[in-house]
């Protein structure tokens, strides 16, 4: 699958050939899928579908304006979306992380929903394949798994037990509207996207994106709501805002969300935000100065910006057993774990921005980066080197070219 074999240079295909079909599968329209399904939709020789959970809900988001989705909407929910998809005849099938019941189209595109630390178990994932496609462990021309870069091409092999010639390492389409000096970046005007936002945007704002498989994110240092409650009286007392952004609302354990609330209820310059009930994270990735997550996968996403990220270290202070969280059927699942490591495949160190190993370090690594918006300009950039491939701007056409070559043959 080579992206640039045999490929018009002014377009992805030639006149005499017929658009090429790409359905969107989503779990979750943001980040790569996204960032392609937008492009693609306004590219000459693509006709774009997106089926997702409720697109009326994410087209109300502002993200409509600064990113337009120019392809036609189905919700994946509705019982005749599969029909329809069928008989709209895709060539290519596009998934995140979850793959339909029934065989929608002859080809399946994987663009996973992050790159991450922590190890996915894609037995499930495999079976399922091979009803739609075919065996994936053994070279398949019907499927292909879009690797960040190298290092990910060469853990989808060995790990994910996928065979070599169905990975291809293209980069990160959602590179290219995060970069610094991208088109989306120079277009975006904070101003414009204040009426969504409760909080004072002229502030400077921290996001807080947190991973849902570790529980409260900073409990391991003692009391969780305490510290939570000290973290974003901190940022309130530097003069900037907490964005508060979570996974799905029924990831999280009622009591916790209780505290999230009282949170943005008790503070001003605190905002919260479920990617249930707000399906976009584009915009709050570019209205924030800086990040804080407990590793999750989010915080890839963020460097592409190259402005200040922190890491709570979800292992350092635990004694004992590690509890870890999981769906399954639909609920949430906790378990111990004996070695906190063992469901990583990255190290802790191995990060493009600082690490808080305690309350306190956060703290001062908060204060550090709202001071020098560039601290981590370099750690991020070395990280995106080492594991994406050609963050250039123009992965999207990249990714495009190899869809329209891998059809073709």
């Amino acid at each position: 699958m080579d992206p640039d074999e045999d490929v018009p240079p002014t377009g992805y295909i030639s006149n005499a050939m017929r658009s090429l079909k790409i359905c969107f599968w989503c779990t979750s329209f943001q980040a790569d899928n996204q960032a392609l399904a937008a492009h693609l939709a306004q590219s000459p020789g693509f006709e774009v579908l997106v089926a997702m959970d409720d697109p009326a809900r994410y087209s109300a988001e502002p993200v409509e304006r600064l990113l337009p989705m120019r392809g036609r909407w189905l919700d994946r929910r509705d019982a005749d979306t599969p029909k329809a998809i069928e008989a709209w005849a895709p060539d290519v099938l596009v998934v995140d992380n979850h793959l339909p019941k029934q065989r929608l189209a002859p080809r399946v595109f994987v663009l996973w929903h992050g790159f991450g630390w922590r190890y996915d178990d894609l037995s499930v994932m495999r079976k399922q394949l091979r009803k739609l496609v075919g065996d994936v462990t053994r070279p398949n021309r019907r499927f292909r798994w879009q690797a960040f870069g190298e290092w990910d091409q060469r853990y989808r092999v060995s790990h994910s037990r996928l065979d070599p010639e169905n990975v291809v390492a293209l980069g990160s389409a959602y590179s290219d509207v995060l970069l610094p000096g991208s088109d989306v970046q120079r277009r975006f005007s904070r101003a414009e996207v204040q009426a969504h936002y409760c909080i004072d945007l002229s502030r400077p704002t921290v996001l807080v994106g947190l991973s849902w498989h570790h529980g409260g994110a900073l409990g391991h240092w003692g009391d969780d709501e305490a510290l939570h409650e000290q973290l974003v009286a901190h940022v309130g007392a530097s003069g900037a805002n907490v964005l508060l952004r979570l996974h799905d609302r029924h990831r999280y354990e009622p009591a916790y969300v209780a505290v999230m609330e009282g949170l943005a209820a008790r503070h001003a310059h605190v905002a919260l935000k479920f990617k249930s009930e707000s399906p976009d994270s584009l915009v709050d990735l570019l209205v924030s100065d800086v990040m804080i997550s407990n590793y999750s996968s989010f915080l890839n996403a963020f460097y592409y910006t190259q402005r200040p990220s922190i890491h709570i270290d979800p292992v350092s202070g635990i004694s004992g057993q590690h509890v870890t969280r999981t769906m399954k059927r639909g609920k949430l699942r906790v378990r111990s774990v004996r070695d906190p490591l063992s469901t990583w495949k990255l190290s802790p160190d191995e990060i493009g921005g600082l690490r808080a190993t305690s309350f306190e370090e956060l703290l001062a690594a908060i204060d550090l980066s709202l001071a020098d918006p560039t601290c981590c300009q370099e750690r991020s950039a070395r990280f995106v080197a080492r594991y994406i491939t050609n963050p250039d701007g123009h992965t999207r056409e990249r990714i495009g070219r190899a869809l329209a070559a891998w059809v073709r043959s």
